[in-house]
């Protein structure tokens, strides 16, 4: 019995490890890609900046006005609550096997996001602004 109960706790961490990993590798840093756009104006930022190239997900809505130009990066996160998706069995020779139901796992999902808001002078870049957990 302790040894299935040893069995149960190691795949419950792998399962919780497999979980915080990041699905999409980011080629570019994002403040890199937007300090490009620092001196370019606000009409060529809209027309240029992609969000998606870089694997990011915006919002519809872009937040502009005479000294700033605003996106929000969406963030969501699924968490994986360790619990009910396994039991405990045996095989056809008695031995004790763990099942795991990966159809099923409860997660909790949250919302991040990140806003970015070029800081506009005469319609012109002059730097950038970050705010949110995301960032």
């Amino acid at each position: 019995m302790k040894l299935t109960q040893q069995l149960l706790v190691a795949m419950s961490f792998s399962v919780l490890l497999a979980g915080c990993q990041t699905s999409t590798t980011r080629q570019v840093n994002l403040d890199e890609y937007l300090q490009q756009f620092i001196g370019s104006s606000s009409s060529d930022i809209q027309k240029n900046l992609d969000f998606k190239a870089l694997g990011y997900q915006t919002t519809k809505d872009v937040q502009s006005s005479d000294s700033m130009l605003s996106y929000t990066i969406l963030r969501p996160l699924s968490i994986p609550m360790a619990g009910s998706n396994a039991t405990v069995g045996t095989n056809a020779m008695g031995a004790p096997v763990i099942r795991y139901d990966t159809t099923a796992i409860p997660t909790y999902d949250i919302n991040f996001n990140c806003k970015v808001t070029f800081i506009l002078k005469d319609g012109i870049a002059q730097s950038i602004q970050y705010l949110g957990k995301a960032c």
